[in-house]
């Protein structure tokens, strides 16, 4: 198997919540890493395609010096690279300041993965990635393409200020792509209106998924994800549960693209997002819990993490495909009135918080206007 991964390896200067501050490298970095500490052992390979700059080029080169890694794609220049300031205000809020940016990945390039059985576009902001690329992944390609959407919701100012945007040009995206995954905050960027109540982020998954995607995850922090997806015509829902007993947070810079990998990683293999998303939620909380790149589990160490913190939760979405009960993965239905609705068996609404208490709404992250 070959897997694509597409975007920056940023320069990060990072302050800790605890006020100590780090320099390493990060963005599709982590991605990388995760995806090679788990084809280990094979022939397995994860193509790098990024643009660095010449002075960064020799560190990148020895953090990523893997077996499984392939370099030979990255574009180094002595203008290039991305470097950022990142400050965290507690362990999940961070503001950030963008020093350099890369260069945009340019159509020329775009064969250089056609091969990939899976493409992962990871941008930081909307220049990164063109959607010109994005159209011609879809056409050559015949693998799974997996965006990020971070980036597409990330606008720079002169000064170097990041912000929350919406994402232009949504519905040409989505056509390019087969799995979206955002976080709930940039759900509502994407979304292009606020969400106040869990349901409404299970109608906007379900929606994307009905209109084509194969699979659609939103996560929650530590708290949940997420995750839509179709199968035989319907439209399939579960909230899945995150890991928290890894002991004390490190470190969250790279959680979001771990998680990344490890769904990426599963979905590969079974073509299951729900058991991608499993994985995914795995490798998000491992990260959390060590400083720096290098600190993933073998694959082995994996299997054993999910099957003690996965045990109980698996057992029950068998009973529940057995029983047909629908407790924990659910079917959004047409309603009467041309409305996404979410049943449970007995035709009421599910809404379940983040925290799995049933009647509870999560508030949102984020407050951006309705778009007109």
């Amino acid at each position: 198997m070959k897997v694509g991964v597409v975007g920056p390896i940023s320069k990060d200067h990072v302050t800790l919540p605890t006020g100590d501050k780090v320099e390493k490298y990060g963005a599709v970095a982590y991605s990388v890493l995760a995806l090679a500490k788990l084809f280990e052992g094979t022939k397995d390979e994860v193509v790098c395609l990024s643009h660095i700059s010449l002075a960064d080029a020799p560190s990148i080169y020895a953090l990523l010096n893997d077996p499984n890694i392939i370099l030979s794609h990255m574009h180094v220049g002595r203008e290039e690279g991305t470097e950022i300031q990142l400050t965290y205000l507690n362990s999940q809020e961070r503001v950030s300041q963008q020093i350099r940016s890369m260069s945009p990945i340019a159509l020329k390039e775009v064969k250089l993965l056609a091969d990939c059985q899976c493409i992962l576009l990871m941008p930081l902001n909307e220049t990164d990635i063109p959607l010109a690329c994005a159209k011609e992944w879809r056409r050559v390609s015949h693998g799974t393409i997996f965006l990020d959407v971070h980036g597409l919701v990330t606008g720079v100012t002169k000064e170097g200020k990041r912000f929350n945007k919406y994402w232009e040009n949504p519905r040409e995206w989505l056509g390019c792509i087969d799995i979206l995954k955002m976080n709930a905050k940039e759900a509502q960027w994407v979304a292009g209106h606020e969400m106040g109540h869990y349901k409404e982020y299970v109608e906007y998954a379900t929606s994307v998924v009905k209109e084509g995607l194969t699979a659609c995850w939103i996560t929650f922090g530590d708290q949940s994800s997420l995750v839509a997806w179709k199968r035989d015509e319907r439209i399939l829902w579960a909230n899945v549960p995150v890991v928290k007993d890894f002991g004390p947070v490190v470190d969250t810079t790279g959680c979001g693209d771990s998680a990344s990998a490890g769904f990426l990683y599963s979905y590969a293999k079974i073509k299951n997002p729900l058991l991608g998303v499993i994985l995914g939620n795995t490798f998000g909380s491992l990260k959390a819990s060590f400083q720096g790149l290098n600190g993933f589990p073998s694959q082995p160490e994996v299997r054993g993490i999910i099957h003690q913190h996965y045990r109980d939760y698996l057992h029950n979405l068998l009973d529940d495909f057995l029983s047909k009960s629908q407790v924990m993965i659910h079917e959004s239905k047409e309603g009467t009135e041309d409305e996404s609705f979410v049943f449970h068996p007995d035709g009421h609404w599910y809404d379940n918080g983040t925290n799995h208490e049933s009647g509870s709404n999560r508030q949102g992250t984020s407050t951006p206007g309705s778009r007109h």
